[in-house]
């Protein structure tokens, strides 16, 4: 209970301060442009390190896209969407060697600030919400042993906070290039939190 406060407390204070710099920012003076240009939209790509890969050893891709809305100078909202898939993370234990995937859906919200602003700019975030998981049997031909099968017939879901850092260099006027480091953390509430990684390069487009 004092973990799951701490992190409710944590995504409040990015949030609050946030919509208060909104509401102080007044719309007389600020063109059909400035306020169109509010939102963007991040399509991104890379390396995701699995936390639930068995055997230890396997990195996937991450690919997803981000929809954001400013709310200040300095002050970010956003959705976000991923989709992962790591081969080769559990073995079955039959004669001849069964192989599965992980195949992750990532749904999260979340905010970031601008700690370094300008046109090259650092920012420190987090995003909450939940990932979808199905474990997939890999297609090699092997079958495995009846009651010995880790493939699911759907996707189960598991609680994910994520904190993260962003590095975003301004190309012009609509776009920017994103460089961002962030950890996955699930099963948090149930005190046995595991990590995964990602590191992902995006362009984001207003």
């Amino acid at each position: 209970m004092i973990r799951q406060c701490s992190l409710l407390a944590l995504v409040g204070a990015l949030l609050v301060p946030a919509s208060a710099d909104a509401q102080r920012r007044s719309p007389r003076g600020i063109s059909d442009d400035d306020w169109f240009n509010r939102w963007s939209l991040e399509p991104y790509a890379g390396a995701y390190r699995d936390a639930y890969d068995l055997t230890g050893s396997q990195t996937g891709y991450l690919v997803g896209g981000r929809i954001g809305y400013t709310l200040g100078s300095r002050w970010r909202m956003f959705g976000n969407i991923g989709y992962n898939q790591t081969e080769d993370v559990a073995f079955s234990p039959v004669p001849d060697p069964v192989v599965y995937d992980n195949v992750w859906v990532l749904t999260t919200a979340g905010a970031e600030f601008d700690v370094v602003p300008g046109r090259t700019a650092a920012s420190i975030g987090v995003h909450g919400g939940a990932g979808w998981r199905r474990v997939d049997l890999d297609d090699d031909g092997a079958v495995p042993l009846p009651g010995q099968s880790l493939a699911s017939n759907g996707f189960s879901a598991y609680e994910v906070i994520a904190p993260g850092v962003t590095l975003r260099h301004r190309l012009g006027a609509r776009a920017a290039l994103t460089l961002r480091f962030e950890d996955y953390m699930f099963d948090v509430f149930d005190g046995a939190t595991d990590h995964s990684l990602a590191l992902t390069l995006g362009v984001s487009f207003r």
